[in-house]
């Protein structure tokens, strides 16, 4: 049997064009004090309009097929304690992730240039810890979360990752 490229095919009908779009997730993240985002290596800058205020989180729009969240947080006041706070949530509003001390890992300082990406291996980071601050008042992020840090004391920046585990591997079209 001769193999062919896979060709996609638009149905139009008399009503218009059909999409079909990947539900997305609602990511509501907050860090003190600055952030910087990247989901599967991509920056989402331009997605963050509260990235400087960690009283405020911001909540990004993201596939549902994402593989890792990679937050970088940097803190000027470097005798206040820092950290991370996010959760994950459905359109229905059910919350699917949330930041934790068991599946979230984060380094102090500085990191090497590929650790946003998927292909990073972040096994041996450390797993994260609470960071002994509480609450998300004021904001969308869930009350389940916990403010996380490294491990060793951080003073200035921490990365914290987050890499989806999938519980199936996808099917190989043939």
């Amino acid at each position: 049997m001769e193999r062919r490229p896979l060709q996609l095919i638009l149905l139009l009908t008399h009503f218009g064009t059909f999409y079909c779009t990947a539900p997305t997730f609602n990511l509501r993240i907050t860090c003190d004090n600055k952030l910087a985002l990247y989901v599967d290596g991509n920056d989402q800058a331009a997605n963050l309009i509260n990235q400087n205020r960690w009283s405020k989180d911001d909540v990004v729009k993201i596939s549902s097929a994402f593989r890792v969240i990679a937050a970088q947080c940097m803190n000027g006041n470097k005798s206040s304690k820092m950290g991370l706070l996010a959760s994950l949530d459905d359109d229905n509003g059910d919350v699917l992730m949330t930041s934790d001390t068991e599946n979230w890992r984060c380094l102090a300082g500085n990191p090497v240039a590929d650790w946003t990406t998927v292909e990073f291996d972040d096994s041996q980071w450390q797993k994260a810890i609470p960071n002994g601050v509480t609450g998300s008042q004021g904001m969308t992020i869930s009350t389940d979360a916990v403010w996380i840090t490294a491990a060793t004391s951080p003073k200035s920046k921490v990365c914290c990752r987050y890499t989806r585990a999938f519980t199936r591997q996808p099917k190989t079209l043939g």
